[in-house]
């Protein structure tokens, strides 16, 4: 209650006890329907966008089907909720953790007086978007959900909504049991991003078919620019990995691919040379280059940022050369998945 009272205060600075004890009561009445929905966390924030308030909430659940319920499609999902919702925007997205069905709906909801700057009744259009996501392998749906009275914002919201929402990660054996999301008693609380427990370790899985060919291209691209002779490395295969950016913040499940190979026996004196010219052809394609030290053992790292082409863009590379040991080692990463845009074309994000 007490909390709720501070939440007023923030949204309502220059409010009214009157004020503030509405708020209250309307909240008192959504946290109670919240905890009889299976709500595990609900969050609000307050921006200043350009000296203009903007508020949004968001709610987590997990969705249980129970025994009788088989794995969820996402196909059959996408039709039945717009069937159910003919007025929404449903469509199919693909995320870091796999698919997931999106419902984007407006909302009508009538305000009395003394909850709008005008001190009478309005009208306010709220937008409302539902990820449903099925966890893979098991009868279960996580429901997040991101709703904003502020329309002007509405793409803002809708991009840091995906970008939220493709951060969810499923690890652990799949199968029917359960995963719940953790709550405490006595009321919502913030519930942890993963779905079930993380393993101790995970072994490297291969890339997709098609990843693993843009990983091929791009190392040949590399190879030709290098033009260095030597002993090259045979069956040098791409694996998934976890980006430092993820590791951080504490996922775990693989969200991009590495491909590391090497050239061995190469002649030392032409590995500072080999270095330089590809620095040169990684910096005409759009990449940053950061250029090796003049040491025994030498370095170069490249990005490629939103200046590259297309197909490199998001990419990143290291070469090193160890001049005495007459060995080049190469390090291709492709882009995090979670940090990549919305598809074309999309409604969300």
């Amino acid at each position: 209650m007490e909390e709720l009272r501070f939440l007023a205060i923030e949204v309502y600075p220059e409010g009214s006890d009157e004020l503030w004890f509405a708020y209250v009561a309307m909240q008192l009445q959504a946290v109670e329907d919240m905890l009889a929905a299976g709500v595990s966390y609900a969050g609000f924030c307050i921006l200043d966008i350009e000296g203009q308030r903007s508020t949004a909430s968001v709610i987590a659940s997990l969705i249980d089907g129970g025994p009788q319920t088989r794995v969820v499609d996402c196909k059959e999902l996408a039709t039945q909720l717009a069937e159910e919702s003919p007025r929404s925007e449903v469509e199919v997205v693909k995320l870091a953790a796999g698919e997931a069905v999106v419902r984007i709906t407006p909302e009508t909801v009538d305000l009395p007086g003394e909850m709008t700057d005008s001190g009478q009744p309005e009208s306010v259009t709220i937008g409302k978007i539902a990820v449903f996501f099925p966890v893979p392998g098991q009868r279960q749906v996580c429901l997040f959900e991101l709703s904003t009275p502020c329309m002007d914002d509405w793409n803002l919201y809708s991009e840091l909504f995906f970008n939220i929402v493709n951060t969810v990660e499923v690890t652990g054996a799949p199968g029917g049991g359960s995963a719940p999301v953790p709550v405490h008693d006595g009321g919502v609380q913030p519930a942890a991003v993963s779905l079930a427990a993380v393993p101790e370790k995970v072994s490297p899985e291969p890339p997709s078919l098609e990843l693993t060919k843009k990983l091929y291209w791009n190392s040949s691209r590399l190879l030709d620019a290098l033009a260095l002779r030597g002993r090259m490395e045979q069956n040098a295969q791409p694996f998934t990995v976890t980006c430092d950016a993820c590791t951080g913040k504490g996922l775990h499940s693989s969200c991009s691919a590495q491909h590391d190979w090497r050239i061995e026996e190469c002649d030392p004196a032409s590995l500072p040379t080999a270095l330089a010219r590809l620095g040169a052809y990684l910096g005409d394609g759009g990449w940053s280059v950061e250029a090796p030290a003049e040491e025994e053992t030498q370095t170069l790292r490249a990005a490629a940022g939103a200046g590259a082409f297309a197909e490199v863009a998001g990419y990143s590379v290291s070469v090193t050369g160890h001049l005495a040991e007459r060995r080049l080692e190469v390090r291709l990463i492709s882009p995090c998945v979670r940090s990549a845009p919305a598809p074309e074309g999309s409604t969300f994000g």
